[in-house]
């Protein structure tokens, strides 16, 4: 339940306090986006009671909105990938002026797109501030904890690509898969 309410936040990411793990750079450089048709649909996480519906967006981008009994919010999302493996950049919905001392935020999710499911991987609250902590973390990526004990990766892109490149499928920086299932009309 926990890994569920950790993707959940990275899905609603960017308006919520704590328990998250953000980047102040995105995390894909250009020629690492892909698009994929695939993602685009309603999906539902049954168990959390979590729809996301995600749409095609200016140039490779999508429009991401998931609505949870509590809370709708609308965020812009890259698909990409480094070596072989799909990550999904979420980010506040571009195009909106939030003034000049709020900064976009990013997070990534390891994204694995099936015909009838996806499976995503938030990076893992406990691990980084666990790592955080015992300043295990590599210096390249400049982490720090946010105003609200959100783990901040002040890392440039270049280097949080590298980061993304040297990760395994099994590597404890990402927490556990949370599936959604395409919905039906």
């Amino acid at each position: 339940m926990k890994m569920r309410l950790a993707a959940l936040a990275a899905l609603i990411a960017l308006a919520s306090a704590g328990c998250l793990v953000v980047a102040l750079d995105r995390f894909y450089d250009e020629p690492t986006i892909v698009f994929d048709e695939r993602l685009l649909g309603a999906w539902l996480d049954a168990d959390d009671n979590i729809t996301v519906t995600v749409e095609r967006s200016d140039w490779r981008a999508y429009r991401l909105q998931y609505v949870h009994p509590t809370e709708t919010r609308v965020l812009s999302a890259y698909l990409f990938k480094v070596r072989d493996t799909l990550y999904l950049d979420l980010s506040p919905q571009r195009g909106e002026d939030a003034g000049l001392f709020l900064l976009p935020a990013h997070t990534v999710l390891r994204v694995a797109i099936g015909a009838r499911e996806i499976t995503v991987a938030p990076l893992d609250f406990d691990w980084f501030s666990g790592a955080l902590t015992k300043k295990t973390l590599p210096a390249e990526l400049h982490a720090t904890r946010g105003e609200r004990n959100q783990v901040v990766l002040g890392a440039d892109r270049a280097g949080l690509v590298r980061w993304l490149g040297a990760r395994s499928e099994t590597d404890p920086a990402f927490g556990e898969p949370v599936v959604f299932r395409k919905a039906t009309s």
